[in-house]
């Protein structure tokens, strides 16, 4: 069972005068960390890695120099490639960034090999820059397919982890998941800090209690609200330089969120001192912006009770509310849809969705939140957010969302939740994640029930000056 109900925070703000963009990333120095516990079989353990570029179509990186055209794709080589080993992983989880989109269009990354899926990974409309965390299973040759579909882009690919494919790896410190119910940690805009300015960043501690030593990474949805410029954030443990990969690309005045797994480090330092020990990160941003970070979930150092591992698959569409499939229709304000998840992709211990969802074209501004069904009040909608789509913008978002029960109606299914005015919604599975052995409805009930507890936050905020 879980051992802690409360997580507290705490934030520190401070300035950095550091390089701005450069063309391609540098990883930064892998967070120092407390030994893991080895895993008997690493079959879908999480490998977390320091930010690495894998592709940037501008310079060449990766595949020749050149945007993607109308209709064409980059096979692209990740095995092997930016601390991803040669054989033995089974999926990456890597950051796609578009920039210079010619037309309004969808990229989709898939497993090379195979057919292109009715699936797609990031959506944008001409002119756009921004990023989406994509998950994907390798394909033939250890490769992955970039697709573009109409004009033509630039595109490029961070890697930050990877998913073993089988129990073949000889690295056997691998992490399993630990899902929560979405959970607001830090808000910039209601919690003392203030809105950044450019160039500087934040350090951030959540107190896990007896488990912060076991803690490796983060999963956060990390949203820049009302940016004064087009620019950046990059969340990293803070250990050594910032890496030159960026975590989220906004635009000026724009609310834009990302997943991210972020590795994290422990913080024994004057401004942590309530919550010593508890894992850090940090987030810069490149201009002044207010930024939200909501919790998803943690990555453990395997020797946790119920961690999850993860199965990858060919992107599959499970939901359009365009055609009323998973959702029988558009979605109006405040309207609240269960979509049940097909039982082909499911098992006995499925607990968690790895999904892209895709908001299209929304007729005002809104707000899109994912939960999981059929727990009636015990897990009310958070107060969290997944897509913060602008009236007629057609955004993507990852989103990974634990599901219901399957004595519910609908069973196994996750809610989503439409803020404001009309909008159609599309759900795209990219994996799952299970428990590696069988746990009783009870205890995922209890499991979950340990998950959704409220959380205790306080910040603080040294001097931004240069």
């Amino acid at each position: 069972m879980r051992k802690f109900r409360t997580l507290l925070g705490v934030t520190l703000a401070g300035a950095c005068a550091l390089a701005v963009v450069p063309g391609t990333a540098s990883a930064a120095p892998a967070a120092p960390q407390q030994a893991a516990a080895a895993l008997e079989d690493t079959t879908g353990a999480f490998y977390p890695l320091a930010p690495a570029r894998l592709l940037d179509t501008r310079s060449g990186v990766g595949a020749p120099a050149g945007a993607i055209g109308a209709g064409k794709k980059v096979d692209l080589l990740v095995a092997g490639r930016g601390g991803v080993p040669a054989v033995g992983a089974g999926a990456v989880v890597l950051n796609v960034t578009i920039t210079g989109p010619t037309a309004s269009s969808f990229v989709t990354a898939y497993p090379a090999g195979e057919a292109r899926p009715n699936a797609s990974s990031i959506n944008f409309p001409k002119g756009w820059l921004g990023s989406n965390n994509v998950t994907v299973k390798l394909g033939s040759g250890g490769k992955v397919s970039v697709y573009n579909h109409s004009g033509s882009t630039h595109v490029v690919v961070d890697v930050v982890g990877f998913y073993a494919a089988d129990n073949g790896m000889t690295n056997r410190n691998g992490s399993e998941y630990q899902a929560y119910i979405p959970q607001r940690m830090f808000d910039t805009r209601y919690d003392g800090t203030g809105k950044m300015p450019a160039d500087s960043w934040i350090d951030y501690a959540i107190d896990f209690g007896p488990e912060n030593a076991n803690v490796r990474s983060l999963v956060i949805n990390l949203t820049a609200v009302s940016p004064a410029k087009a620019g950046f954030l990059t969340a990293w443990s803070g250990a050594g330089s910032r890496p030159t990969a960026s975590t989220v690309n906004y635009g000026a005045g724009k609310v834009v969120p990302n997943l991210a797994f972020v590795q994290t480090r422990p913080c024994y330092e004057d401004w942590c001192s309530e919550i010593w020990g508890a894992p850090m990160f940090r987030v810069y941003t490149s201009q002044s912006a207010h930024f939200v970070t909501d919790l998803v979930g943690m990555m453990d150092d395997g020797s946790l009770e119920y961690g999850m591992r993860f199965k990858p698959v060919s992107p599959t569409r499970i939901a359009d509310s365009r055609i009323g499939q998973g959702y029988p229709s558009i979605l109006g304000p405040g309207a609240v849809r269960a979509v049940a998840t097909p039982s082909e992709l499911l098992t006995e211990t499925t607990d968690v969705l790895a999904m892209n969802m895709t908001a299209v074209a929304p007729t005002n501004n809104t707000v899109i939140t994912v939960w999981p069904a059929g727990y009636g009040d015990l897990f009310p909608k958070p107060d969290t957010s997944n897509l913060n789509p602008a009236a007629g913008q057609t955004v993507s978002g990852a989103v990974l969302t634990p599901i219901g029960p399957a004595s519910a109606n609908p069973p196994r299914a996750f809610n989503t939740h439409n803020l404001s005015g009309n909008v159609h919604m599309i759900a795209d599975v990219v994996g799952t994640f299970y428990f590696s052995e069988p746990v009783s409805a009870a205890t995922a009930a209890a499991l979950k029930a340990g998950i959704a507890a409220p959380v205790a936050g306080k910040a603080s905020r040294a001097s931004t000056g240069s």
